[in-house]
């Protein structure tokens, strides 16, 4: 095992494989289950790092000023109305929504400046040509972070709110929105160019786990699944990365039973996410409530088809796709099926590609309700089934990465034993 830099085992099916030829462009594939194992670039390291540094500090440019203007202004009957990314977290905490509160900071606020000053903190010493304290272990809550930051999804949320908000009145696009839909291309462009490879090679020493012998058997071997550090594991699950502190586990402990009570939840709370509304609006002494489907189906009447195809994606399709792949995925793994095993690993990866856009109902409901707000003419209020469809995407999100697609294929390798 002493090349054991070209040694790694598959992150979605387990298998221990040797990877003999590194292609400088392009990307490497797992030989049983296709997953990509490595993605591989011809560029210096001071090149990418410091091409990095520039995306990083302009985004972080962009990302101070659309969150220091109105996203949206409105006028209507004489009033102006406007509010601020600032302003939606502000009025929910205000009015003692805190799940959503949180869950918008986090997805919106939070973790893109988590992630973006988490590089920053990275990439500015490393082009200074030294090492910041902690940096593996900012690496490590970047990478987690990044799941977490959902710009795209909340610029999906804005058009769909200017779509509503245009039939009640003028809407007047501020800075702010454009700077979003610049600062989405800057973090895609960050994300694509980040060459995990080259950065843990600049803030860590540690290229071999020292208590990884040449003679380790397979089932004591695993890589890191931050850092993909090829690591020895034993069997009592306490065991770290030397690299990034990240705990090491040869499958991830409870999966089944922690995947299986966070479904289960999902589909309790999936009831009354769509028959709650998700936002309730007041006017001139009448209360409509607005569920998921009957807001999708006033875009379509409206003459906003295209909006009302992608709104039924992400809300009501993605949740059911979503919540019927992890069942089919419990009940095959539970009872071992050996059928399909590379079909049913795509459709787990299918899951984690498409659950963060389940989001833009929240985001378009919060957003209306912090701008709508004015007394004696209109006023929205964010309805129960905002909060139980906030918790359905979380729950499944959740889910999906408490699952451990490793297992599929476990069964295989007990069978042939």
């Amino acid at each position: 095992m002493s090349e054991n830099t070209s040694i790694i085992t598959c992150h979605d099916c387990g298998l221990l494989q040797k990877i003999s030829h590194l292609p400088e462009d392009g990307a490497v594939a797992c030989t049983r289950c296709d997953a990509i194992l490595r993605k591989l670039e011809h560029v210096k390291a001071a090149v990418n790092i410091e091409y990095l540094l520039i995306l990083v500090i302009t985004a972080l440019v962009l990302f101070i000023i659309a969150n220091s203007f109105p996203i949206i202004e409105l006028h209507v009957a004489g009033h102006e109305v406007k509010t601020s990314l600032y302003g939606v977290v502000h009025y929910l905490f205000t009015h003692s929504d805190y799940f959503l509160g949180g869950l918008v900071f986090l997805t919106a606020f939070g973790g893109p400046l988590i992630q973006l000053s988490g590089l920053l903190y990275i990439l500015l010493p490393l082009k200074l040509n030294f090492i910041p304290p902690f940096a593996p272990q900012v690496y490590r809550i970047v990478r987690m972070i990044t799941a977490w930051s959902m710009l795209e999804v909340l610029m999906l949320g804005l058009i769909v709110s200017l779509v509503k908000l245009s039939a009640m009145g003028t809407v007047i696009p501020s800075i702010a929105l454009w700077t979003f839909l610049v600062l989405i291309f800057f973090i895609a462009a960050i994300l694509s160019n980040m060459n995990a490879e080259i950065i843990w090679d600049k803030i860590s020493p540690v290229n071999r786990d020292p208590k990884l012998k040449d003679y380790e058997s397979a089932e004591h071997i695993t890589n890191c699944h931050n850092c993909h550090l090829l690591c020895k594991v034993t069997d009592n699950h306490e065991d770290h990365c030397p690299r990034c502190e990240s705990p090491l586990h040869k499958r991830k402990p409870n999966s089944m039973v922690r995947c299986t009570a966070l479904l289960i939840a999902a589909f309790v709370l999936y009831i009354p996410a769509n028959l709650l509304p998700v936002m309730v609006v007041s006017s001139l002494g009448n209360s409509e409530g607005d569920t998921i489907m009957s807001g999708i189906i006033y875009l379509a009447t409206s003459g906003d088809m295209l909006l009302a195809i992608i709104v039924f994606i992400a809300s009501m399709v993605v949740p059911s796709i979503k919540l019927i792949i992890l069942t089919l995925l419990l009940f095959t793994t539970h009872f071992k099926s050996q059928t399909n095993m590379k079909d049913r690993t795509r459709l787990y990866r299918l899951t984690e590609l498409i659950g963060r856009w389940s989001m833009v109902d929240i985001f378009v409901t919060t957003l209306m309700a912090a701008l709508i707000q004015i007394q004696g003419l209109a006023v929205i209020e964010v309805g129960g089934g905002a909060i139980a469809f906030g918790s359905v995407v979380i729950l499944t999100m959740l889910s999906a990465m408490s699952f451990d697609p490793r297992l599929i294929w476990d069964n295989m390798e007990k069978v042939n034993e």
